[in-house]
C-alpha cells in the first residue's frame, strides 16, 4: 500500500531552506524600515516648524517650537495664557531614532518669522538605529523650513 504525503527529511529541508532564506532577507528589511522611521520623524519635525509658524500667524502671538533630546514641541504664549499647541512629540518612543538639534529653540513673532536673531541655520540632526541612516530638518534664521 503507497501512502501519499510528504516525509520527514522532505519537511526538514523546506524549513531549512525558508529560514536561509529570512536569515538572508531580514537585515536588508530592517535597514530599509529603520530609514523609514527616519524620514517620517524628519516629516513629523518639519510638520511641526509649519505648526508653530501658522500657530504664530492664527494666534497673533509669539509661538516657539521646542528642541530638547529626542522631544520636540510647540508652544504659544499669547498675554493671557501660555498653550501647548501640539503634543509633545518623543521621536525614539514613537520612530526609534535619536534627535540632536544645533538649539533648543526657535521663536516665531505675530507675522510667522523667527524673532531670535540667530543669524545661523537651526539644524535637527535625525540618526535612526542603523547610524548610516541620519537625515537632518534645516530652519533658517527667518524661521522656515528650508530642507527637509
Amino acid at each position: 500500500m503507497r501512502r501519499s504525503g510528504f516525509t520527514t527529511i522532505e519537511m526538514v529541508i523546506v524549513v531549512v531552506l525558508i529560514g536561509i532564506i529570512a536569515m538572508i532577507g531580514f537585515p536588508k528589511i530592517s535597514k530599509t524600515l529603520d530609514k523609514t522611521n527616519v524620514r517620517s520623524a524628519r516629516d513629523a519635525v518639519g510638520t511641526l516648524a509649519g505648526t508653530a509658524r501658522a500657530a504664530a500667524i492664527q494666534r497673533g502671538c509669539r509661538s516657539v517650537l521646542h528642541f530638547t533630546t529626542n522631544t520636540v514641541w510647540v508652544t504659544t504664549a499669547c498675554p493671557t495664557k501660555v498653550d501647548t499647541v501640539s503634543g509633545v512629540q518623543d521621536l525614539y518612543a514613537r520612530f526609534k531614532v535619536t534627535m540632536s538639534a544645533s538649539r533648543d529653540s526657535v521663536q516665531y513673532d505675530p507675522r510667522g518669522l523667527s524673532m531670535d536673531g540667530f543669524p545661523s541655520n537651526t539644524v535637527a540632526r535625525l540618526t535612526g538605529r542603523v547610524t548610516t541612516n541620519q537625515d537632518s530638518v534645516m530652519i533658517n534664521p527667518i524661521g522656515k523650513v528650508v530642507r527637509q
